[in-house]
């Protein structure tokens, strides 16, 4: 069996559980904001960014999860949510973009394992797939 934690970002894994259930909340979120964008998006191209949220909040809520049930899997560690902030702003594409740095930002709270890490980038994909939607067909 291949040891745990040796791979992309260091030697030790450094995954805690209270990083991975801030960094899958912070998802579940975007979920949340990309769905109340998609529901209230108007005017010229607004069927465009009303199909690119679609898309993004359908995705990244599949994404959170397989994320979370991987890092679980992984690490034996369990995930634990609470309340927190919730930020959302009137410009779509400032929230897709702000979800996609934080998670460019902070992808390390999910640990060093690769196909975690694989998991993330399919996040960004999904974020930065959005984006190109939202900026260049809406």
């Amino acid at each position: 069996m291949a040891a745990k934690g040796t791979l992309l970002y260091g030697e030790s894994g450094g995954a805690s559980s209270k990083d991975a259930s801030a960094f899958i909340s912070k998802l579940l979120h975007g979920v949340t904001v990309a769905h109340m964008h998609h529901l209230m998006v108007t005017g010229p191209g607004s069927y465009a960014k009303h199909e690119a949220l679609g898309d993004l909040y359908e995705g990244l809520a599949g994404a959170a999860d397989t994320l979370a049930e991987a890092f679980i899997g992984c690490t034996g560690q369990a995930l634990a949510f609470a309340g927190g902030p919730f930020e959302m702003s009137a410009d779509p594409v400032a929230d897709v973009q702000k979800l996609y740095d934080y998670v460019e930002t902070e992808r390390k709270a999910m640990g060093t394992e690769s196909h975690i890490q694989n998991e993330v980038d399919s996040v960004c994909t999904l974020l930065s797939s959005a984006l190109y939607k939202l900026r260049r067909l809406a």
